[in-house]
């Protein structure tokens, strides 16, 4: 709902959503408000575009490591924050999530490494060029995906490496409360740096997180752990056929049953 369809890549339905145009619209703004000229709001257009495309290639990283474990990937949603890869099936293994995970940051990384190398050829690797930048985005692309902050790529190995010991529930309530915090930590940098794309991503972290822990109980990380008291049981006793029975004595068959032996009306049972 609200999303066009770009086309496939791979198999994959690419979705942009109709909010994509605000970010559209405020780069063109941004950047001629700071040359001047239309020729500046193009190429402010045209990077955001180049940014949000490095973005699918790190989006079908995901996807395209998670088909090799048959995993299907339903669309790839591009929304002003970024992309979502939304793939089927349930909760996967630790070692395939990270791996899972690991892939759309090694995609970014690769980016940036061959981008640098190009605006190193053309002789100017500082943001100000256009291929300087988009290389700079990419890497600061994958090193901000990988902050431990579930719901973005580091928080899933977070929670992927904790779920070998702890079990999948306890692991991601770990990892999304851990995500809260980095979000409300974020969200007040964006607050006292003025930057309202920092703020978005502050509210979608919070968001995601929360919404991925609703129904896990929460993390208390300070909280005393007791083994729950057990029920002492009564040990069963196996009568021999030449004792007189005991009333209350507990045999068990063969089946495993137990039994109480007592007397009504003057048979023993």
């Amino acid at each position: 709902m609200w999303s066009w369809n770009l086309g496939r890549l791979f198999g994959i339905d690419i979705r942009v959503h109709a909010s994509f145009l605000l970010l559209l619209l405020w780069a063109a703004m941004s950047s001629y408000t700071g040359a001047g000229t239309l020729l500046a709001a193009v190429v402010g257009v045209a990077f955001m575009l180049a940014v949000f495309a490095s973005v699918v290639a790190h989006e079908l990283g995901h996807a395209l490591t998670a088909r090799v474990y048959g995993i299907d990937t339903r669309q790839i949603l591009l929304l002003p924050i970024g992309g979502v890869a939304q793939l089927d099936g349930g909760h996967m293994r630790p070692r395939v999530e990270q791996l899972v995970a690991l892939a759309g940051p090694v995609v970014s990384l690769l980016l940036a490494g061959l981008l640098f190398t190009i605006a190193a050829v053309t002789g100017d690797v500082t943001p100000n060029s256009f291929v300087g930048a988009l290389a700079w985005s990419n890497l600061g692309l994958a090193v901000f995906n990988m902050l431990p902050a579930f719901p973005m790529d580091g928080g899933r190995v977070l929670r992927a490496t904790l779920a070998r010991r702890m079990g999948h529930a306890r692991a991601t309530s770990i990892a999304a409360t851990i995500g809260k915090w980095s979000a409300l930590a974020l969200g007040a940098y964006a607050l006292f740096t003025g930057s309202f794309m920092l703020g978005v991503v502050a509210m979608f972290l919070w968001f995601a997180a929360n919404s991925e822990s609703s129904h896990l109980p929460p993390w208390r990380p300070f909280a005393r752990f007791t083994t729950p008291k057990q029920t002492p049981t009564r040990r069963p006793v196996t009568v021999l056929r030449d004792e007189p029975p005991v009333e209350g004595t507990l045999i068990q068959d063969r089946y495993g049953r137990t039994w109480v032996i007592r007397r009504d009306r003057g048979h023993w049972n």
